[in-house]
């Protein structure tokens, strides 16, 4: 589904991703860890096309997108959920997901539609009237999800998925990730919560000062918490 090969990128004369490579499956769940600053949005900006790579190559869903522009990506099939959750305040539920419906992985059966994200996210159908601007954070990042969702995209990804969100929110967020991987969902996720990581995917890169640090399963990660204290405790 993505292959990232020798991926180099910078802002200006400051260079930030050195010689990344990353590979995920179709229907695999993949995360990046790191500490803040070490690559990870940089990462994510070139994947969506928002950041020009220096060098190497991105290659998505069968095609080399090294260079594509941002909506060119995302119309062959990358959705992102936003740090920050980014959702349109002075529209409803509603109109936040339709405005983004579409079938962009050319799926036949299992699409996604507004049914289908409000039975993942019942808060939101009970919420559907609300502007986005009155929903909790919590609602909002349910809301970026299923945005995203209603892509039908190839590849989701997740920047800080639960970030700043209640215990019970972010367990409810893990609940749904754990939905969609059973479904057969791509997703790359970036979040600290190691733990619950571990549980949901099935292989981690870790990010250091623009270089990969360490890549592998999460059997190897979890047998070797020393990972977890080095590069991407605080």
């Amino acid at each position: 589904m993505l292959e990232v090969e020798g991926l180099e990128a910078a802002y200006g004369d400051s260079q930030v991703l050195f010689g990344l490579d990353l590979r995920i499956e179709r229907g695999e769940v993949a995360t990046l860890l790191g500490r803040n600053g070490m690559g990870k949005s940089s990462l994510i900006k070139c994947l969506c096309g928002w950041l020009k790579p220096r060098g190497g190559r991105i290659r998505f869903a069968g095609e080399d997108i090294t260079g594509w522009s941002a909506d060119r990506i995302a119309r062959l099939g990358l959705a992102l959920v936003p740090e920050g959750r980014q959702i349109f305040p002075n529209l409803s539920v509603r109109e936040n997901l339709l405005a983004f419906a579409a079938n962009r992985s050319g799926a036949i059966s299992m699409r996604w539609d507004l049914e289908r994200v409000y039975a993942l996210f019942p808060r939101l159908q009970q919420r559907h009237q609300h502007m986005g601007g009155q929903l909790s954070g919590g609602e909002q990042q349910m809301l970026a999800i299923g945005r995203a969702l209603l892509t039908n995209p190839h590849l989701l990804i997740l920047d800080e998925a639960t970030e700043g969100l209640a215990p019970l929110i972010r367990e409810e967020i893990w609940r749904c990730l754990a939905q969609l991987r059973s479904q057969g969902q791509t997703i790359l996720v970036v979040d600290k919560y190691v733990r619950r990581l571990i549980a949901l995917a099935d292989r981690h890169s870790i990010l250091e000062r623009g270089r990969i640090a360490w890549q592998g399963d999460s059997p190897a990660l979890d047998a070797d918490p020393s990972l977890w204290q080095r590069y991407v405790g605080v």
